[in-house]
């Protein structure tokens, strides 16, 4: 398995005044997706890692309006690193077009709160969303 495909509903909350998704909505899809493929790999470990995002980027392709249905995102594990791990994620706009990508770093800490390596099984669930060009 390298990407995983996953939904996220929208509100009108996630509107703009001129009516189309606000730009800090899609950090917000990002945050929703990256939860649910860590919950997805890691399991009840997810609860007991301690790690924190240190980047965001987001590139922004397609303007999204409200819709009846739910967004389409995929999601993967891009690098694995030594103590981070990159997750990157394409959401898809009503007809399947790429309208934003984006990356997240995250950055493993330990009970003292600096940085730590990943664990040898953390990597090892990690990777199996992992897409190969950098793991």
């Amino acid at each position: 398995m390298a990407r995983v495909r996953f939904q996220v509903p929208q509100r009108f909350a996630d509107l703009d005044l001129l009516g189309h998704v606000n730009n800090v909505a899609y950090l917000v899809y990002v945050q929703e997706i990256r939860l649910k493929l860590l919950s997805r790999l890691l399991g009840d470990r997810l609860s007991r890692m301690n790690h924190v995002v240190v980047r965001n980027e987001i590139d922004y392709l397609r303007e999204l309006s409200l819709g009846g249905e739910p967004l389409e995102v995929d999601a993967w594990v891009e690098r694995i690193g030594t103590s981070s791990y990159t997750i990157a994620c394409e959401i898809l706009d009503p007809v399947g077009e790429v309208a934003a990508r984006s990356k997240t770093v995250l950055v493993r800490l330990g009970d003292d709160g600096t940085t730590e390596p990943l664990t040898d099984e953390e990597r090892d669930l990690l990777a199996v969303a992992a897409d190969g060009s950098g793991a």
